[in-house]
């Protein structure tokens, strides 16, 4: 009985209350990315679970840094986009292998 315990407290939780900037940026890109055509405001604020305020706040954070762009009206990855998305997912891959 107890190990069952002790095993339980080894198992890594990942539910989080809050999300850092980076991860909810990193979320967004990952939704836009999901399709080819690009995707719509409320795509990615269902995929990248954000309310309307937040994903306006973080629209126009990645439109002024040039890692979205607009045609239309969806929203599709630049090359820096598409450069940042690979770099990040390139890091977690790294940091999982240290594990």
């Amino acid at each position: 009985m107890l190990s069952i315990f002790y095993t339980l407290l080894k198992t890594p939780f990942y539910t989080f209350k809050y999300r850092d900037r980076h991860t909810i940026i990193v979320d967004m890109l990952k939704a836009i990315a999901k399709s080819r055509k690009g995707s719509r405001k409320t795509q990615i604020m269902q995929r990248a679970n954000l309310n309307s305020n937040q994903l306006n706040k973080y629209i126009d954070i990645l439109l002024r840094n040039g890692f979205v762009i607009i045609e239309g009206y969806r929203y599709k990855l630049s090359s820096k986009g598409l450069k940042f998305l690979e770099n990040v997912e390139s890091d977690v891959l790294r940091v999982q292998w240290r594990r």
